[in-house]
């Protein structure tokens, strides 16, 4: 069986890596505040000092971190996982970065005589405990064949997309979609209120209705309740969005929409509601 390591432990990772340990792969952990991995070490994970530690004895590994930065300090550096990989070896980043940036770490990975494949994510927390996520995987096929087994232990769907690159590509666009339904889910609820429609019967009719969607079933309660306990953390979105931004100037795509709800989401982080759930949009709302 493959021996794993997995760096970057937060409100996402956790739960793969949980998963993945679940499945009975060996497993190394790592992330910058040691603490996040408690709970995986006393589950049976191998706690590693850096990044090099964890891929020294590895055949998989995987990161899911912040950002592109975050992927880069990883990487680089006397502790970084460029120093442990060689040929035989397949990283994953399965981090949410742009297109462009994902092609050159790649290049990087494939310098040391190992493999990379881009495999970000979608899905909430929730579905990261269950094992459901859907992975949408960019790079060689035959790499994707080699460590299919370690992404069937975290999620449901894995779609190949394309060359490296191509599974940030998409993941963007589902960004893109996600950003775009939770700001029109928060402008509905006010509205609804707005014109005396009472919160139960606003939840039956769009949860009925055409519009119904798995990612409203679990938004509209935390709007309603105000409760944005965090399964994504708005800061985030705004950071993909960001990038969505970025990727779209460079492809030549035109965004109107995409930027007003840039905008939206970007005023709420001003207001304090980074740390919490994106689905604290909602209380832009409140403040007009």
């Amino acid at each position: 069986m493959k021996k794993v390591a997995f760096i970057g432990t937060g409100l996402m990772g956790k739960p793969m890596a949980m998963n993945i340990l679940k499945k009975g792969f060996p497993l190394v952990v790592c992330n910058r505040t040691q603490e996040k991995t408690r709970e995986l070490v006393n589950a049976g994970a191998r706690l590693a000092r850096t990044p090099r530690e964890a891929a020294e004895s590895a055949d998989v590994i995987i990161t899911m971190v912040s950002n592109i930065e975050a992927v880069g300090s990883a990487l680089s550096g006397e502790n970084g996982i460029l120093r442990a990989l060689k040929s035989g070896k397949v990283y994953i980043d399965m981090s949410t970065i742009t297109p462009e940036a994902s092609k050159e770490f790649s290049k990087q990975v494939e310098a040391t005589g190992a493999k990379m494949i881009d495999a970000p994510v979608a899905g909430s927390t929730n579905v990261a405990e269950k094992g459901e996520l859907t992975i949408m995987v960019g790079g060689d096929p035959r790499v994707l064949d080699e460590a299919r087994e370690v992404l069937q232990a975290m999620g449901k769907f894995i779609f190949h997309i394309g060359d490296n690159g191509a599974g940030c590509s998409i993941k963007l666009v589902v960004n893109h979609f996600v950003a775009g339904m939770t700001a029109l889910l928060a402008e509905g609820i006010q509205l609804s209120e707005k014109l005396g429609v009472d919160s139960s019967s606003f939840s039956n009719v769009i949860n009925t209705s055409v519009v119904k969607s798995p990612m409203y079933d679990m938004k509209t309660p935390k709007m309603l309740s105000h409760d944005y306990a965090p399964q994504f953390p708005l800061r985030l979105i705004v950071k993909d969005l960001n990038y969505i931004t970025e990727t779209a100037e460079k492809a030549g795509a035109v965004m109107p929409v995409h930027s007003l709800v840039r905008n939206l989401f970007a005023l709420a982080n001003s207001y304090g509601y980074g740390e919490q759930d994106y689905s604290a949009v909602y209380e832009i709302f409140s403040k007009r």
